[in-house]
């Protein structure tokens, strides 16, 4: 199933698009979903493409999330998953120029 929303407009008005076609799931007797993509293309406010980049100046090309917020009372009995996880890769000091850590590890 396909969704689409056409023309230029600002974050504050896809959301309010999303919420007003609420509606079509529930006529439609949709309750869940398994997943969703939403595909977008960053615009300033004349419609001309802006490039996307993080705070070292690397494009960014998207995103994942787990979903809205679900209390701990809805995963009690998971426990899997609880913990954060690193998505990213550390790279050492060394590795940055910096010096090697020669303190010891606790044991």
């Amino acid at each position: 199933m396909k969704g689409a929303y056409r023309g230029r407009m600002s974050v504050d008005e896809l959301f309010q698009a999303l919420f007003q076609d609420r509606s079509f799931f529930e006529e439609h007797g949709i309750t869940h979903l398994r997943s969703a993509s939403l595909y977008f293309t960053p615009c300033d406010e004349h419609g001309n493409d802006v490039h996307i980049s993080d705070r070292m100046g690397r494009t960014v090309e998207g995103y994942e999330t787990a979903g809205c917020y679900q209390s701990a009372a809805d995963g009690f009995d998971k426990a899997d998953g609880l913990e954060p996880r690193t998505v990213s890769v550390k790279t050492s000091s060394r590795a940055r120029g910096g010096k090697k850590d020669r303190r010891r590890p606790k044991p």
